[in-house]
This record gives C-alpha cells, sequence and structure tokens, in this order.
C-alpha cells in the first residue's frame, strides 16, 4: 500500500513537469500556424523532442526500445487493463480507424499500449488484452521507474488511487491523450482527449486521421529538403 500512496504523492510532481513539456509544444508557433485544422485538440512538438533511453517489455520477453520507434509512426496511448471505460473506448476507436493509419510508403503506423500498472499487467497478459481490440496493437510495461520519466516526458501523468481493503483492487488516474512519435522516434504531436457525450475522455479519431497524414506528408517534404 505504501507503493502505492507513494505513486499516488508523485502525481504533482508530474503535473510540474508534464506542464513544463506541454509549454515545450506551443500552440501558437509559427508552424502550428501554417497548419490548417479544425482540431483544437492538435498540439504540435516545436521543436520535435528526442525522447530519453527506455526499455520496456512486450509478450515473450521481447524487449522494447527507442530503437522501436524508428522508421515507422507510432501511436502510443497509456492506460492499464483495469480500466472501466476509457481505456477499452480508446481501444476499440483506434482499431475503428487503424486501416486508414498508412503513410505514402504504406507502412502502417503501429499503435503502442503502455500500461502504467504493472503490479497487475503482465507483458503476456498486455498482449492478451490489446490482441482483442486488434492482433497488430502491441502492448508494453515496465517499472514505475521506468515509466514515469517515459509517460511524463510525453506531456502525459498517471496516479494510482487508493480504493479498497487490499491492493488488488484499485484505480489508475491516467492522461486519455494519445502521442505522435514520428519515424526519428521523435515527440511529433499529442491529440488531446476531451469528454464525449458520454462523459467519457476520448479523441476525436477522425481528425485525428485527416491531421496524421498532413503531418506525414509535411515531414516527407521536410526530409526531402534536408537531403538536398
Amino acid at each position: 500500500m505504501k507503493r502505492i500512496l507513494l505513486i499516488c504523492s508523485l502525481v504533482v510532481v508530474g503535473l510540474f513537469f508534464a506542464l513544463g513539456g506541454l509549454e515545450a509544444i506551443n500552440p501558437n508557433t509559427q508552424s502550428n500556424k501554417i497548419f490548417a485544422t479544425d482540431n483544437n485538440a492538435l498540439v504540435l512538438a516545436e521543436p520535435r523532442i528526442t525522447l530519453n533511453e527506455f526499455a520496456f517489455e512486450k509478450a515473450g520477453k521481447v524487449a522494447f526500445t527507442n530503437e522501436s520507434l524508428k522508421g515507422k509512426w507510432t501511436l502510443i496511448f497509456a492506460g492499464y487493463t483495469f480500466c472501466p471505460d476509457v481505456c477499452p473506448t480508446t481501444l476499440a476507436d483506434l482499431d475503428r480507424v487503424y486501416p486508414s493509419l498508412k503513410n505514402d510508403n504504406d507502412t502502417t503506423t503501429q499503435v503502442v499500449f503502455v500500461s502504467v500498472d504493472p503490479n497487475r499487467d503482465k507483458a503476456e497478459q498486455l498482449a492478451d488484452y490489446v490482441h482483442y481490440f486488434n492482433k497488430n496493437f502491441i502492448g508494453v510495461t515496465s517499472t514505475h521507474q521506468q515509466l514515469w520519466p517515459f509517460v511524463t516526458q510525453l506531456g502525459l501523468i498517471y496516479g494510482i488511487v487508493e480504493a479498497g481493503d487490499t491492493e488488488d483492487f484499485y484505480l489508475v488516474d491516467h492522461s486519455a491523450s494519445i502521442v505522435l512519435i514520428d519515424p526519428e522516434g521523435k515527440l511529433h504531436a499529442t491529440f488531446k482527449s476531451v469528454p464525449n457525450q458520454q462523459g467519457i475522455n476520448s479523441v476525436d479519431m477522425d481528425l485525428m486521421v485527416s491531421d496524421i497524414k498532413t503531418l506525414q506528408q509535411q515531414y516527407i517534404l521536410e526530409m526531402g529538403e534536408q537531403r538536398h
């Protein structure tokens, strides 16, 4: 229980760093002004943020590291398998738009679900959970010592809430936003969540897909200009 309460106390610290990180993703930068979109939930990273080294685990004792992000686009969502609403809703929505998440190289954007509840969510269980929604989704987790700096660098937060008489029953408060990582493994953009008609925080998937396609096109142009 002390460990759970310790994570809760870190939320205040996490809010400080998360808000600091979001200042670096300034929606009023020049790049954002010329980005034509009706999506007020889109926040571009200006400049794009290089992620610190991390090492998570997915099913089969396979490592998921910074290198796992290279050469492809990635959507990262943080949550946990015991989540009663936000996580299953978001993963189901991601499954719906997944066929549309292909870039010009016909490479599908990978979807990575990061569990911030390593006490209950083990790698094999995570794989079963995400594969229920889509067999191509990836589930990863690690220790809180690894998860906390990774999640907060993405501008997200989480905190374990004490609820019940034993450590087996508790909820986890976590961000419902989705983060876009580019093929260089850098934080490229964040799609913030807002309450839907059911009061569940969620991301507008159709607007997100449209913006991702535009961002991918801009990225290809930028890479081409840098080569010349």
